[in-house]
């Protein structure tokens, strides 16, 4: 009973086929991100994922039949509420396979808000009831689609830095996904993190990488990476005074590759100014990089005083833009709560310090997969349209809020001759839809691969 799409929907949603008007035959909603988002583009990303592993193929069964109705009497007193004959429908007549027609843009791909990502529609008229009873579970693509669009922000906001202050060299590693422990389930660890992956290529979140691999064909060699880095489990073994020699003998047991560095357990201005001198022959000897990384106070400061240091130890050079670019054996790496403003905030204070972004990444955790909500880019799944007896009504909302006016008829999302999306009536004299249908009568009709979906975002 674990994926039961039977009972897969909100309470409310199991006794609204009583509420249709008699005659209903098909339901037509859409999915989209409204006015007010916060970011004016929403890359869309994970409807596959929830295709592949809760829709496709035979998904309702005896089982789960009896298993929703005994729900639903103990739940509502009755089981009269239960829509027992939509489902034994399906059942018996579509060999329990759901006969909705979902079309959507082609994963990946930025839309602008209040344009139609996604519409759904019952293929068999029997089955209207059905199109909003998958509102609930398809309305989760929130979620993957949110972090994608706020990775891709992040994306640009650190692609604008470097371009001002350095170079684009390993721009796909400055922002390393940190949120495994920090997410709420081992599932949206997967399925969002994969999200991340559409713009990065450094992640610690290897639930991720499984699930691009296993839903979206991708590669397992150039998918992602990570590198060597140490927790302060493993700085403080020794205790405080043991510091050094741990570094010491990471140094050793490292020689080659990236290095990433905890600093903060006691003291970070002694870490470098202390320990980093110390051992800098041996860290400049070394075939790769040492990151050093802070891990707690405020990131604008500290940021700026571990810049500070690490030039005063290592030294630096101005690059063509007139920037300050350390020693290529060192760098700094943000990881402590950070999130899209407080990495804007850090690329700020750099540049007016003279420091190229090309000193630092970052490890973001909850901030890129916890710290947003379905309102983050105001996503709304509504019906635009059903037919009664015979003849399609367009169907809409239009309250004193005017951003929740939700779209009437059938939809096309189209381009102009600028490349601009519009959402427009299927009646429309632009007749080339961007929607595609990716599912059918239990079938999925179009995938994409990871790759594609990476093409899509528009940033490779």
């Amino acid at each position: 009973m674990k994926k039961n799409i039977v009972t897969m929907t909100d309470s409310y949603k199991e006794c609204h086929h009583a509420m249709y008007p008699a005659g209903t035959q098909k339901v037509y909603s859409y999915f989209e991100a409204r006015t007010g988002a916060t970011y004016n583009k929403t890359l869309f990303f994970g409807l596959q994922y929830y295709l592949k592993e809760y829709l496709a193929g035979q998904v309702v069964t005896r089982d789960k039949i009896e298993w929703g109705a005994k729900l639903c009497k103990a739940h509502f007193g009755t089981e009269a509420y239960f829509n027992r004959a939509m489902w034994e429908h399906i059942l018996n007549n579509c060999n329990g396979k759901l006969p909705i027609e979902i079309k959507a843009v082609p994963e990946g791909t930025p839309v602008p808000v209040s344009n139609v990502l996604m519409t759904v529609c019952n293929t068999d008229e029997k089955c209207a009831p059905l199109t909003n009873h998958l509102e609930t579970l398809l309305s989760q693509i929130w979620s993957p689609s949110t972090v994608a669009t706020l990775s891709y922000e992040t994306y640009k906001l650190i692609e604008y830095y470097r371009n001002e202050t350095g170079s684009l060299d390993f721009i796909r590693f400055s922002l390393h996904d940190f949120s495994y422990r920090g997410i709420s389930s081992v599932e949206s660890a997967g399925v969002s993190g994969a999200g991340h992956l559409i713009n990065f290529m450094g992640t610690d979140t290897l639930k991720a990488m499984e699930t691009a691999i296993e839903y979206y064909n991708a590669p397992i060699d150039g998918l992602a990476y990570s590198v060597a880095a140490t927790e302060h489990s493993v700085m403080t073994a020794r205790g405080e005074e043991g510091e050094e020699r741990v570094f010491s003998e990471l140094l050793d047991k490292y020689p080659t590759g990236i290095l990433s560095v905890v600093i903060d357990s006691y003291n970070y201005k002694r870490f470098i100014n202390e320990y980093a001198l110390r051992l800098k022959d041996k860290i400049l000897a070394r075939d790769g990089k040492v990151v050093f990384r802070p891990d707690s106070g405020d990131p604008n400061s500290v940021t700026l005083d571990v810049l500070n240091g690490l030039n005063k130890v290592f030294g630096s050079t101005k690059n063509a833009k007139g920037y300050i670019e350390l020693n290529p054996k060192i760098g700094a790496l943000w990881g402590d709560g950070i999130d899209y403003q407080g990495i804007r905030g850090i690329l700020f204070t750099m540049r007016n310090n003279g420091y190229s972004a090309n000193n630092i990444v970052f490890g973001e955790g909850s901030g890129l997969t916890q710290r947003i909500n379905r309102d983050t880019q105001r996503f709304a799944f509504k019906s635009s349209a059903q037919k009664r007896d015979g003849v399609w009504y367009d169907i809409f909302k239009n309250p004193l809020d005017s951003t929740k006016t939700s779209k009437k008829g059938i939809l096309m999302l189209v381009k102009d001759n600028e490349g601009n999306y519009h959402t427009v009536n299927v009646n429309d004299a632009r007749k080339h839809d961007e929607l595609i249908t990716v599912f059918k009568d239990g079938v999925i009709t179009k995938e994409y691969t990871f790759d594609e979906v990476r093409k899509n975002s528009g940033t490779w």
